[in-house]
This record gives structure tokens, sequence and C-alpha cells, in this order.
């Protein structure tokens, strides 16, 4: 409870500089503590499904690139070079 209250107070501070002081940030740094306990939520959990998905997506790329190696007999060979003709 500690960390989040020092965590959103060190965000809204931030909040406030970036957008210039004044009534609207302060309005934005009181109103982050709100969106934060309602909105972060379910916001970590997309993030972390994206995350999910994209580390499994990065495996099967991964594997699918592994299996695929061309055996000896079809790699490539130059053409032999013809005798000139007499």
């Amino acid at each position: 409870m500690l960390f989040r209250n020092v965590a959103t107070g060190l965000a809204g501070r931030q909040v406030s500089k970036t957008l210039g002081g004044g009534t609207l940030g302060t309005i934005a740094a009181a109103a982050l503590p709100f969106v934060a306990r309602k909105g972060l939520g379910p916001l970590g959990l997309a993030l972390s499904a994206g995350w999910v998905a994209k580390q499994g997506l990065d495996y099967v790329r991964r594997r699918r690139l592994e299996r695929q190696v061309y055996p000896d007999k079809a790699a490539p060979v130059t053409p032999p070079v013809a005798a000139p003709a007499a």
C-alpha cells in the first residue's frame, strides 16, 4: 500500500511537470491514483498476454528455422565446364 502511494505520488509529479504544472497538471496528478487503481490491472493483464503470445510466436519461428536445413543432395552444384570444340 505504501509503495503504491509513493509510486503514484512520483508519477503524479512527473505528469504535472510534463503538462506544465498549473491547474491541468494538478488535476491530472490528483486523478492519477484513481486511474491507476482501476485501469492498471486490466492493462497489466493485456500486456502480459501480449508478451506471452510474442514469446510463443518467436519460439515457433525459431523452431521452424532450425528445421529448415538443406540436405547435401539438394545443395546447388556448379555445372561442369564444357571442353573447347576442336
